[in-house]
């Protein structure tokens, strides 16, 4: 690429939020976004992504850089009361370089944005939400936040309507920009689908409603006693912990085990790109039973993607990814869940054509490809407007 032709390109620093890493293995869902977006922007956008040190072997083929200050806020935010002195001292370092900037990019803190107005970044700022950081605002510090930032990008209008009705100036600033999957990764596989198989994947918590698919499971197993039950995951991002849930939802599928010759498997931590494909295309339903409200849940636009059907909590933004193309269920009504499930093992071409329209709601809805389409174009839109005039 010439020199003219990257003088053109429009700069974005990204920001990520916490200590989350930059690499498949070791960061989350907002560093796989920043990849997968930036990564199919490349020739339209000069991006640097702005985070904790990632090892060169880990860390996505992007541009990406830290501060010497990461140890200092390291210890920081170990003391109680301290992290937004860690915040700030870490921005403080970056500001400098952030000024070289057009757009900075942040993702989960709306706080920064203050921080960053205070020390003097004029240029645009983009603040990125993929879970609520707003709910607990109040009107005025919304209506402040409004005045202080561009554009307000979410990944649901669940999560859009949660400040809305509290400050008319930041909803006008809101834009959904749905989440995606690497449609060149989760495809169908009709030659591997297994009967009759159950598949989970997330982490191993409580608000996940693992404990209550067990429980659900236990019910299917009196319909079906073939059916199967994989639990993919850990506790956290590329790491687990023995926690007292683990083992209450280990102890209750050892129980399933010994007293209905159930078929549960473990599968830990799974790849994202290399191993968690394969177990989409294999499953016969994936399960989504989560307790929280959750903003999107990629997982299900990957399941939809390999035209496998999602039985999905009916809560926060899961009803608007699985559309008409799911089904949604208390998860903590257990007869229900359980009857989902069964209903859609029972009945495998209805299975079938509920995960053809998956797949097609995928292909149109959330592919990467469109995802990055479209948050270029609020680039370009914000941009060009300017809204953000600092007071005199």
């Amino acid at each position: 690429m010439s020199a003219n032709t990257r003088s053109k390109q429009l700069s974005v620093a990204v920001l990520l939020s916490g200590r989350e890493k930059f690499a498949p293995h070791f960061g989350g869902a907002v560093a796989r976004w920043t990849y997968e977006v930036y990564s199919r922007l490349s020739d339209r956008v000069a991006v640097t992504v702005f985070g904790f040190p990632t090892r060169k072997r880990d860390v996505y083929p992007l541009p990406h850089e830290t501060s010497g200050v990461w140890r200092a806020c390291d210890l920081l935010a170990r003391v109680p009361g301290a992290r937004r002195y860690e915040e700030n001292l870490w921005l403080r370092a970056l500001i400098r370089r952030l000024r070289e900037f057009d757009l900075v990019h942040i993702h989960n803190r709306p706080q920064w944005v203050a921080v960053l107005r205070r020390l003097d970044y004029k240029g645009t700022i983009a603040l990125h939400l993929h879970n609520d950081h707003l709910g607990h605002w109040s009107a005025p510090q919304l209506n402040v936040l409004a005045q202080e930032l561009d554009v307000l990008a979410v990944c649901s209008e669940y999560l859009r309507s949660r400040s809305a009705s509290k400050s008319s100036g930041l909803n006008a600033k809101a834009r959904v920009v749905w989440n995606g999957a690497n449609l060149q990764l989760f495809y169908p596989r009709e030659e591997v689908r297994e009967p009759k198989t159950i598949f989970f994947v997330g982490r191993i918590h409580p608000e996940k409603g693992v404990l209550q698919l067990l429980q659900a499971y236990e019910k299917v197993l009196d319909d079906h006693p073939d059916a199967k039950l994989v639990v993919a995951g850990v506790t956290g991002f590329g790491t687990h912990r023995e926690t007292p849930y683990v083992r209450q939802v280990r102890e209750l599928a050892l129980l399933l085990a010994n007293r209905k010759n159930g078929q549960i498997h473990f599968t830990g931590y799974l790849d994202h790109d290399r191993d968690l494909p394969q177990w989409f295309q294999k499953a016969t339903v994936s399960a989504c039973p989560s307790l929280c409200q959750e903003t999107f849940g990629l997982v299900n636009a990957e399941a939809m993607a390999c035209a496998t059907p999602v039985i999905g909590a009916n809560r926060g933004g899961i009803p608007e990814v699985l559309g008409s193309a799911g089904r949604l269920v208390n998860p903590e009504n257990i007869a229900e869940f359980a009857a989902a499930i069964s209903h859609l093992l029972a009945h495998p071409e209805y299975c079938r054509q509920l995960g053809q329209a998956g797949y097609e709601r995928s292909r149109k809805m959330f592919d990467w490809g469109v995802t990055a389409e479209n948050w270029m174009t609020l680039l370009d839109d914000t941009v060009r407007s300017g809204s953000y005039a600092p007071s005199s």
